[in-house]
Order: C-alpha cells, then structure tokens, then sequence
C-alpha cells in the first residue's frame, strides 16, 4: 500500500500521556482507514506499554469500520498494560457511538484536559 507523506496520526507526550490526534476531519474511504490503522499499529509498537488518548477534535465524519479499528486498537494497547481512552468527539459522531454502544467499551471525555486527568 502507498503511504501519504502526511500522518494520520498526530503524536504528543503530555503528563506522560500519549496521545494521538486524528488530523482527517472525514474518515470514510478505506485507503484513509486503513493508514489510520497502520500508524495507530505503528504506535503501539513504538510507544509500548503506555497510557494512550485519541482526541477526536478534528473528525466530522467517520465510517463504522473505523469502529473496528479503535476496537482492535484498544484491545492491543490493553494487551500492552495500557489504557486508552477518547475525547472531542462531535456530538454527531457521539451518537454513533451511543447507538453502537462503544460508549460503554470506552472512556470517552468531552475535552482533552479531562481526559488527561482521569489517567
């Protein structure tokens, strides 16, 4: 697969926290889906056993297949002795995740502060 010359994925330490910002703001296609994958992957093996946020701050839009990749996601950085959790998400995308009950699989925290605290 060909990789784009800019990341999906934005990554920061902050308070020892890794969090991961999604820089799409529509995540439909499949070819962008399954970058977000590779790299989200990528950071697991590169950051290992850590506390990881994903802050949806920029996403609109999102396809139910990236609904499988944060399940996978989550499942390796718990595997790896860490803990995810998700933030900003839009309250259109909310309700996605209210509807498909993700909302109970994860911690999800209307601002990024928050989200950084509870940790």
């Amino acid at each position: 697969m060909q990789r784009t010359a800019e990341p999906r994925v934005l990554v920061e330490r902050i308070h020892g926290v890794t969090v991961a910002s999604l820089a799409d703001a529509e995540i439909l296609n499949e070819e962008v889906i399954a970058e977000l994958g590779e790299q989200l992957d990528e950071l697991v093996e590169s950051v290992g056993s850590a506390d990881m946020l994903i802050n949806f701050r920029e996403v609109r839009l999102m396809s139910s297949t990236m609904l499988a990749v944060l399940l996978k996601f989550g499942r390796r950085v718990a595997a790896a002795q860490g803990r995810l959790k998700l933030c900003c998400i839009a309250p259109d995308l909310a309700q996605v995740f209210k509807i498909t009950r993700f909302d109970r699989i994860f911690e999800i925290y209307d601002e990024e502060s928050v989200a950084l605290d509870s940790f």
